[in-house]
């Protein structure tokens, strides 16, 4: 094999193995992320490139697995806030740090009896 080729084929195999070693986007990897100790960089590395980069939230999805996320940033670059959706299971963790609290409210339970009547 000549020189040439054989650099041919050395530089394709690593441009292979570099494509496969981009971050999964998971919720295991998600829960590593810490508020107010983990910075833009350290996102990065954890969670990979963004879907979505609008300056001071970096957004995640994953269309195939229906589930996505926000991670918040203050002025200094570090993670002030995060969320995590889940449209298969309906999970919701996490808020947006500049919505405001949820009021609070009663939880009621109405329980009803039915009973089938069948129509002969």
């Amino acid at each position: 094999m000549t020189r040439p080729a054989l650099t041919l084929l050395v530089g394709l195999g690593v441009l292979t193995l570099l494509g496969g070693c981009h971050r999964q986007f998971t919720h295991e990897r998600f829960d590593m992320i810490q508020i107010g100790v983990d910075d833009r960089e350290d996102v990065r590395y954890i969670l990979g490139r963004p879907t979505s980069d609008l300056d001071d939230q970096w957004l995640y999805d994953n269309l195939k697995r229906h589930y996505s996320a926000v991670i918040y940033f203050d002025d200094n670059g570090r993670v002030r806030g995060k969320e995590w959706m889940d449209a298969r299971t309906g999970e919701w963790e996490g808020r947006n740090p500049d919505a405001n609290e949820p009021p609070p409210g009663e939880v009621r339970e109405i329980h009803k009896k039915t009973r089938r009547i069948d129509e002969d």
